[in-house]
C-alpha cells in the first residue's frame, strides 16, 4: 500500500476495462487498498470518457463474494459439487503430474488447451505453453466468432484473422459518406464511441443503410433498411456486386492497379441478378438496386459487419462477397473506410500464439480437425485451431485418436459450444480436466481441479483491439491480486517451469514488456497511459507500406488460395434450412444484449437488474396467434432435436419484427440455482442447435435460421 492509501487519501490508476472487446479507457479510484469508484477517461481517445454498464460494474466483480478465491480439487463425483481448497504448489504439481503422464502414455497431442473470450489475453501465454509441451491442440470460440470473417480476408488479402476491413468497429466510421451497418448493432456491442455516434453522424448529412431482420434503432432510422430474411446475405451481397459491376459504379482506378480476377467475377456474377435474388433475400429488387447505388455512389464508404455473417453454413463466401463488394466501391484503407491490417512493433496475442505452429509439420497434420477443416485446423490454414465437433468426436470415439487431458481458461464450454449435451458428456469422459475461470460456471463444476483467475482491475497487461489497428490499450491493476487469484499468464509460464519446459519469461511482467520490445519500451515505462498510439497512413499499398499477401500480390476477387484447399473461388449463395409444417419459424440464435458478453455477467447485480430473464423476441401478431403475451415463458424446440430437447425464454414483443422470426439471447445459465449446472440447459440456446451444420470451409455453426416451434409454457 502507498503512503498516499496509508494517509486514505485516493490514488487514481489509469487503465482499461476488459470485460468485452472495446477496452474503453477507465479510472479507478483507489483507497486504502480498495477500489471505491469507477469512471470513464476523458482523454482516452477511443471512448472519450464514456463507460457502458460492463465497465461501471467492475467493483462488484472484483469483489463478489462468489468468485473462485483459492485453487481447489473436486472430492465427489464430477459434476456433484464437492472441493476441497489446496494451495497453488498442490495445483501446480497435480496439473504437471497429468499432463506428463498423459504425453508419455499417449503422446502429447492427447493433450488439448481450450480457451474462450472470458479474458481475453491469455493467447500468447498458451498458445506458448502448447509448443513447449508439443501439442498442436488449442480450441478457441473463434470457429463461430471472427475467425469465419477473418479467413475470408485472409483468402481475399493475404491475412489470417484480417478483423479489421470487414469489422470496423473504429471513429474513423465518422468519416465516412455512407456506413452500412450489415448484421450489426453496435449500440450493443460496442456502445462508445461508435453505437452512440451513428445516428449524430447521420444527422449530419451521413447517409445509413440497414441490414438486419430485426427494426432495431438504426433501421427505424436509416435512410435504407432491407429487413433480410435471415442467413441469405450471400445473395443480397452477390446482387448488389451485379449492379454495381453492371452499371459501372466499382472503383476503376483501384480495381485495374489493385484488384485481380475482375473479369472473371463480371462474367460469374451475371448469374445473380437482383431480381432472382430478390426472391430468396426477401428483399424488393428495387431495395437491392437502391442499396448498391447509394452504397457505391458515396465516397468514402465503410461496412460495419458482425458475427451474424460468421454464424451460418456459408460464412466464408458471404463474408468474401461483402469483402469484395467493398473492395470494388474503392473503400479499403482509405479515411472514412475501411482500414487494412496495421503490422506495428507490439507483438499481438495471434503473433505470440502462433509459436505453436513451429511445431513439426508432422505434429501439426495431427492436429484435430486437420483433415476435415484444412482451412481452420490445417498446417497450411488461416486459423490452425479445433472445432469443437471434432474435439467431441476425439474425446468420446477416439477419432482419429483420445484426448485425455484439458487445460480449460475463461471457457464456458457446455454454455459455448452448439449441441451442449453432447460437450457434457464430451468432458465427463476426459481423464483429467483443470479449469482456470473467475466463478464456478457449469463448466468449471466438471473439473477435477479449479483455479482462480484474476478480474480486470487485478491485472497488468495488453490488450488487443480488433476494431482499431492505430491504439493498443494497457492495462494496470488498480490493486493487487485478491486471495490466491492469479493472471493466467502467470499460471502457463509457472507451470511450464514446474515441467521443466523451456518458456522463455519468469513471470508475466517479462511476458509484456518481450512484447513491447519493439518499441523500445518496458511496462514500466507506461505507468499512467493507458493507451499506445501509431501513426495514421492511409492508402499504404500505393507506396508499398502495405502488401497484400495473396499470391498475386492484390485483393484477390478470385480466391486463388481457396482454389488450391479445393473450394470454389468466387461466392455463390446457400439457401437456408427451409421451414416446415411441424416447425414453421426461423429462430436466430446469438442475440447480444449491453449488459452480457457470451456467458458473464449473470451473478452481477447491476447487470441482472436490467437484464433479469433470457428473452425471446417475437412479433406481437405470431404473439397473438400462440396466445402469448409479453412476459410469457414459452418454450422452443427446432427441427434437430424436436420434442428431446427444448428450451425456455421470456417473449418480449416487438414491433415491426418478421413475422416468420423468432431472435433468443445466447449464454444464459442461473448462477443462483445452487445444483452443480446451475440452470445451465435451461434457456441455453446452444443445447436445441445441431454442431454438425456448419460452413465447410470454416466449420461455424449454422446458427442464425434454424427451423423451429414456439409455444406457450
Amino acid at each position: 500500500m502507498s503512503s498516499a492509501e496509508s494517509s486514505g487519501e485516493e490514488r487514481v490508476v489509469k487503465t482499461v476495462c476488459s470485460i468485452c472487446y472495446c477496452s474503453c479507457g477507465v479510472l479507478a479510484h483507489v483507497k486504502d487498498g480498495r477500489v471505491v469508484r469507477l469512471e470513464g477517461d476523458p482523454d482516452h481517445p477511443w471512448s472519450k470518457g464514456a463507460l457502458c454498464p460492463k465497465g461501471l460494474s467492475g467493483i462488484e466483480l472484483l469483489y463478489h463474494p462468489d468468485r473462485i478465491n483459492y485453487p481447489m480439487r473436486r472430492v465427489g463425483e464430477r459434476g456433484e459439487g464437492k472441493w476441497q481448497r489446496i494451495s497453488w504448489d498442490e495445483a501446480l504439481d497435480t496439473i504437471s503430474f497429468h499432463l506428463s503422464e498423459t504425453r508419455e502414455k499417449y503422446g502429447p497431442e492427447a493433450i488439448c488447451l481450450a480457451t474462450g473470450a472470458g479474458l481475453y489475453s491469455n493467447y500468447g501465454t498458451m498458445g506458448y505453453f502448447g509448443y513447449l509441451l508439443g501439442t498442436p491442440n488449442m480450441m478457441t470460440s473463434g470457429y463461430i466468432c471472427f475467425n469465419p470473417s477473418g479467413i475470408a480476408a485472409w483468402a481475399t488479402i493475404g491475412y489470417a484473422g484480417a478483423l479489421f476491413a470487414q469489422e470496423m468497429v473504429n471513429e474513423e466510421i465518422f468519416d465516412a459518406q455512407c456506413i452500412l451497418l450489415w448484421a450489426s448493432n453496435p449500440r450493443n456491442t460496442h456502445p462508445y464511441p461508435v453505437g452512440e455516434g451513428i445516428l449524430k453522424q447521420k444527422q449530419n448529412g451521413t447517409k445509413l443503410i440497414v441490414i438486419d431482420p430485426r427494426p432495431t434503432d438504426y433501421a427505424k432510422k436509416a435512410d435504407l433498411w432491407l429487413p433480410i430474411r435471415p442467413s441469405t446475405d450471400d445473395a443480397l451481397a452477390l446482387g448488389m456486386i451485379h449492379v454495381v459491376i453492371n452499371e459501372g459504379l466499382y472503383d476503376r482506378e483501384f480495381v485495374e492497379g489493385w484488384a485481380w480476377g475482375f473479369d472473371r467475377l463480371k462474367v460469374h456474377i451475371q448469374a445473380y441478378p437482383p431480381g432472382e435474388m430478390a426472391g430468396i433475400t426477401g428483399i424488393s429488387e428495387a431495395q437491392i438496386v437502391a442499396a448498391a447505388r447509394l452504397f457505391a455512389q458515396a465516397k468514402p464508404g465503410c461496412i460495419v459487419q458482425r458475427v451474424p455473417i460468421d454464424q451460418n453454413r456459408n460464412a466464408i463466401q458471404t463474408s468474401r462477397a461483402i469483402f469484395i463488394l467493398n473492395a470494388l466501391c474503392g473503400n479499403l484503407d482509405k479515411k472514412g473506410g475501411n482500414l487494412l491490417p496495421r503490422t506495428g512493433d507490439v507483438l499481438t496475442e495471434n503473433e505470440m500464439k502462433a509459436q505453436m505452429e513451429k511445431l513439426p509439420r508432422s505434429v501439426l497434420e495431427k492436429r484435430i480437425g486437420a483433415q476435415e477443416l484444412p482451412v481452420l485446423s490445417g498446417p497450411d490454414g488461416a486459423s490452425r485451431i479445433v472445432h469443437p465437433l471434432f474435439w467431441a468426436r476425439a474425446v468420446m470415439e477416439g477419432k482419429p485418436y483420445r484426448i485425455r487431458t484439458q487445460i480449460t481458461s475463461a471457457n464456458n464450454q457446455i454454455l459455448r459450444d452448439q449441441n451442449s449435451r453432447t460437450v457434457l458428456e464430451a468432458l465427463k469422459r476426459l481423464d483429467f480436466l483443470a479449469t482456470m475461470d473467475l466463478f464456478m460456471t457449469p463448466t468449471a463444476e466438471l473439473s477435477d481441479l479449479v483455479l482462480p483467475a484474476v478480474s480486470w482491475l487485478e491485472r497488468d497487461g495488453l490488450r488487443g483491439h480488433p476494431g482499431y489497428p492505430y491504439l493498443i490499450p494497457v492495462q494496470h491493476r488498480a490493486v493487487d491480486p485478491l486471495y490466491e487469484r492469479w493472471d493466467d499468464n502467470r499460471f502457463f509460464i509457472e507451470l511450464a517451469h514446474r515441467m521443466e519446459l523451456d518458456m522463455p519469461w519468469k513471470n508475466e511482467a517479462e511476458y509484456i514488456d518481450f512484447r513491447l520490445k519493439g518499441r523500445g519500451v518496458t511496462f514500466k515505462d507506461l505507468e499512467g497511459i493507458n493507451v499506445l498510439t501509431l501513426p495514421k497512413e492511409y492508402e499504404r499499398y500505393k507506396n508499398g507500406k502495405f502488401q497484400f499477401k495473396t499470391p498475386s500480390g492484390k485483393v484477390e476477387l478470385y480466391s486463388t488460395v481457396l482454389e488450391k484447399f479445393g473450394y470454389d473461388p468466387l461466392p455463390r449463395p446457400v439457401r437456408p434450412p427451409e421451414t416446415t409444417q411441424e416447425f414453421p419459424l426461423l429462430l436466430m440464435g446469438g442475440k447480444k444484449s449491453l449488459e452480457y458478453v457470451h456467458t458473464t455477467g449473470r451473478q452481477i447485480s447491476l447487470l441482472r437488474k436490467r437484464n433479469p430473464d433470457p428473452t425471446l423476441e417475437m412479433s406481437p401478431d405470431l404473439a397473438q396467434e400462440l396466445g402469448v403475451g409479453g412476459g410469457d415463458w414459452v418454450w422452443v424446440e427446432t427441427i434437430y432435436f424436436g420434442k428431446k430437447e427444448r428450451v425456455r425464454f421470456k417473449a418480449r414483443l416487438v414491433d415491426g419484427f418478421p413475422r416468420q422470426v423468432v431472435a433468443v439471447e445466447h449464454g444464459w445459465w442461473f448462477p443462483e440455482k445452487r445444483e452443480p449446472l446451475h440452470g445451465g440447459f435451461e434457456s441455453n440456446v446452444n443445447t436445441v442447435i445441431p454442431n454438425d451444420v456448419f460452413d465447410p470451409i470454416s466449420g461455424s455453426t449454422h446458427l442464425r435460421s434454424i427451423p423451429c416451434r414456439v409455444y406457450k409454457d
